[in-house]
C-alpha cells in the first residue's frame, strides 16, 4: 500500500502543477492568482507522500539462528573500500551462503563447524545482504534447538 501511494504521490505532484498552469491560462486571472493556484497544486502530493511515510511499518530486523561449515573467506574491493565475506556451508545445505562478515569479529578456520546469529536477507526485505554478526558457543545453540523444539 505504501509503495502505491508513493507511485500515486508521485503522479499528483508531477501532474497537478501542470494542470494547474493549463487552468490558468484558459481563465482571465492575475500573475499573482496564476501563482497561487499554481503551489497550492503541490499540497496534494504532498500530503499523499506524508499518508505513505504514515502508513509504511517499521519491522525490526528478524536476528536468525544456524550453524554450517566454514568454506572460505574472500575479500572484496569496491572503490578502494575493502570488505569481507565468508562462505558458508549450512547444516543440512550442499550450497555455500554468502554473507558479509565484519572485521571485529573473530576469524573461524577452514572446516570448522559453527553457529550464529546473522540477519538474513530472505526474512528482512530491508537488508540488502546477509551479514553475520556474532558467533554463538556450540553449547549454546544446542539449549536453544532442544528449547525451540519443546515448544
Amino acid at each position: 500500500m505504501p509503495t502505491f501511494l508513493l507511485f500515486l504521490g508521485f503522479l499528483v505532484i508531477v501532474l497537478c502543477p501542470m494542470l494547474s498552469v493549463l487552468y490558468a491560462e484558459s481563465k482571465e486571472i492575475t500573475q499573482d492568482q496564476k501563482k497561487i493556484i499554481f503551489l497550492l497544486a503541490f499540497i496534494p502530493g504532498c500530503l499523499i507522500f506524508v499518508l505513505a511515510a504514515v502508513l509504511k511499518e517499521d519491522h525490526p530486523p528478524v536476528i536468525s539462528k544456524a550453524c554450517g561449515t566454514v568454506s572460505f573467506y574472500k575479500t572484496y574491493a569496491v572503490r578502494h573500500d575493502y570488505f569481507e565475506r565468508i562462505a558458508i556451508q549450512f547444516d543440512g545445505s550442499k550450497y555455500n551462503r554468502h554473507l558479509k562478515f565484519n572485521d571485529d569479529l573473530m576469524r573461524k578456520q577452514k572446516g570448522e563447524r559453527v553457529c550464529f546469529e546473522f540477519y538474513d536477507r530472505l526474512k528482512n526485505k530491508d537488508v540488502s545482504e546477509s551479514k553475520v554478526i556474532r558467533w554463538i558457543d556450540l553449547a549454546e545453540m544446542q539449549t536453544i534447538t532442544s528449547s525451540n523444539q519443546i515448544k
